[in-house]
């Protein structure tokens, strides 16, 4: 049984979100199940559609928003804006396929070289979350290696004409961002960059699920005629609650991911990954975008996630300070907040100490860009850090 909790359910206690027009616009148009008479009723009412198309796209929602404004009211909006529109959605479509293709060259190479590799992100969420690769934005692609491979792989992508973005010895990049488990690499010949990881989330986040909880393992998804590895449609709400926390739910894209996964897989049993995020300290996190996902997006949840997020209030505050940082645009990239949210969002004191420590220990890519110490001073970047994040808070940085 699906329903959504009375708190979740603004309608029913007799009162409506006070969201500008522009935001609801997105919030209603950015589904698969659109709320076509209240989108024909808020563009009759004005949109100041430069702000509308600027929030659409740093949510990431573009995609979505296009195909449901044509079937809604197209003809009601005006011109130049629906020029924009699909020369956007045209170019996004385009890109998609090309990143597509590059990530079943890439996969490829990797099956033929003897390397095991998983597709996290991007093209496989496109297929099996929204079930169409033209639904959902994506920039770059994602892969999931062991970390014994690591330098093999970073072999395999330099031959593909793949460099890594730091100039270092591999040996010393990989003991500094250990503990981050992602490396990027980028080729000027495709203009496409891969992430290459050996974690699946940091450690620096509050639901950070390892490769062993997901229990069902990695299995085969078709993509565009191919067969990539991915995780499974039972896990897939584990690692979409990793990702979306990790970026403190502030990007309406990862909210609905978690919609419309709610929406396609009715039937999933959703209990191993409930306890999955409870025995990880980060159920809360994973509460948190479901919460979202009904209240924002009209997505039904099972009862068994509806008593959870009642039985903790810290949930309905989460998702409070969320929905106010999705209205000012937050950008959800590294700074003070996205750190504030992890503790918010951890369960248990040893917990909470674990994940401050991992917070001020771990290196993070970004130090290594700003400045990059030699290994027996790494400690410090647990100092510097509050002054580069400060920096850039200046605009110094």
């Amino acid at each position: 049984m699906k329903n959504r909790p009375a708190e979740l359910a603004p309608a029913q206690a007799g009162r409506k979100p006070a969201y500008r027009p522009e935001f609801e616009l997105l919030l209603c148009s950015a589904r698969t199940v659109r709320d076509s008479a209240r989108i024909a009723e808020l563009v009759n009412a004005g949109i100041e559609w430069r702000g509308f198309l600027d929030l659409a796209a740093n949510h990431g929602v573009r995609l979505l928003v296009s195909r449901a404004l044509r079937a809604a009211c197209w003809d009601r909006i005006p011109a130049d804006i629906q020029t924009e529109m699909e020369q956007t959605c045209q170019s996004l479509t385009g890109k998609n396929l090309f990143l597509t293709g590059e990530l079943l060259r890439i996969t490829a190479e990797f099956e033929a070289t003897g390397i095991p590799v998983a597709v996290m992100k991007g093209a496989v969420i496109a297929q099996m979350v929204y079930g169409d690769l033209a639904l959902r934005e994506f920039s770059d692609l994602d892969l999931l290696i062991s970390e014994t491979d690591f330098f093999r792989a970073i072999e395999l992508l330099h031959r593909l004409s793949y460099e890594p973005v730091w100039k270092y010895d591999n040996r010393k990049v990989l003991r500094f961002l250990r503990h981050v488990g992602e490396y990027a690499v980028a080729s000027d010949l495709s203009q496409t960059e891969v992430d290459l990881h050996w974690r699946v989330a940091t450690k620096a986040t509050a639901l950070s699920p390892g490769v062993s909880d997901f229990r069902s393992g990695f299995c085969p998804v078709q993509i565009a005629g191919a067969t990539v590895m991915s995780f499974a449609a039972q896990d897939l709400p584990l690692y979409l609650a990793a990702q979306g926390g990790w970026d403190q739910w502030c990007e309406l894209r990862r909210v609905c991911d978690v919609a419309e996964f709610l929406r396609r897989y009715t039937e999933i049993e959703w209990e191993p990954s409930l306890a999955a995020a409870q025995r990880l300290g980060g159920l809360r996190s994973m509460l948190t975008g479901l919460s979202l996902a009904s209240r924002l997006l009209g997505a039904e949840l099972p009862e068994s996630v509806c008593s959870r997020i009642r039985a903790d209030a810290r949930v309905s505050e989460l998702v409070e300070r969320t929905i106010r940082n999705l209205q000012r645009n937050q950008d959800p990239s590294e700074s003070t907040s996205r750190y504030l949210f992890q503790m918010k969002a951890k369960q248990g004191v040893r917990g909470k100490i674990a994940l401050a420590y991992s917070i001020v220990i771990n290196r993070t890519a970004k130090d290594g860009r700003w400045i990059m110490l030699p290994r027996p001073l790494w400690w410090i970047y647990g100092f510097l850090r509050p002054l580069r994040m400060s920096a850039k808070l200046f605009r110094l940085d």
